[in-house]
């Protein structure tokens, strides 16, 4: 997957959609388990084995693994091709042991604590930001800063432009995209934003707003918010760059 930025203001969002090469990256290597909730209830558990993101095996399981992304409908089904919205990303969850979450960044931009982040005077401005390699596909968010808060943050099929009353109207844009493995890996704390950033991102911004977010994400309570978040499993962090790659199938191994 990849963004490519045209105009200043103009995005594409592009997703291979399983054309081109297999990126086969390295970190792509282990278990992932997975969860296919059928129309009558039952649920078919399988896992998919990757080394360096080839898939090399693909078995249905007899008990739940320890955890697993949820999907509804056939366990086979392609990667989408589309571009998905909210309600995509809504349809989908992760299961951690017994405990079933919602999709990150669902959960991010849905907590109710975002309240607890101090006012910084003038630190105000929009941020459009994408997700890649997710689970669904690429995600674009609309997130707003005001004083220092972030008082709007939603999952969007397009960036509408804002009108007066919203928070951060006529406030500085910036455009950032990460991967999902490392949007996981910041919010673990294990990545800085600009490192984030850097890995395999994108931005178009100025330096200003861009360390004016680095500085707001680094406040103890915006890492706080982030540390109370599920972890997700590091091989689902993954899954998603990979995805596309893997062929059509009607049976498991």
């Amino acid at each position: 997957m990849a963004i490519v930025a045209k105009g200043g203001q103009e995005y594409v969002r592009q997703q291979a959609g399983g054309q081109g090469a297999n990126p086969r990256p390295p970190h792509a290597t282990g278990v992932v388990h997975h969860d296919a909730v059928q129309p009558d209830g039952t649920v078919i558990h399988h896992h998919q084995r990757f080394d360096a993101g080839l898939l090399v095996e693909w078995v249905r399981d007899d008990t739940p693994g320890p955890w697993a992304l949820v999907r509804h409908g056939d366990p086979f089904r392609s990667f989408p091709t589309s571009l998905p919205g909210p309600a995509e990303s809504e349809a989908v969850s992760v299961r951690l042991g017994d405990e079933t979450v919602p999709l990150p960044p669902l959960d991010d931009l849905h907590s109710e604590r975002w309240d607890e982040l101090p006012t910084v005077p003038h630190a105000t401005a929009r941020l459009r930001y994408e997700l890649t390699g997710t689970p669904v596909g690429p995600l674009a968010m609309d997130i707003r800063y005001q004083d220092g808060k972030r008082p709007f943050s939603v999952v969007v099929d397009e960036w509408a432009e804002t009108v007066e009353g919203e928070p951060a109207h006529r406030a500085a844009e910036m455009h950032i995209a990460m991967t999902w493995r490392n949007y996981l890996l910041m919010r673990r704390g294990e990545l800085t934003a600009l490192e984030a950033i850097e890995d395999g991102g994108t931005v178009d911004a100025r330096w200003t707003l861009l360390l004016m977010l680095h500085g707001l994400l680094q406040e103890p309570e915006y890492m706080g918010i982030y540390r109370d978040l599920p972890v997700i499993p590091d091989e689902l962090g993954w899954w998603g760059e990979v995805a596309p790659w893997v062929g059509e199938r009607t049976a498991f191994d």
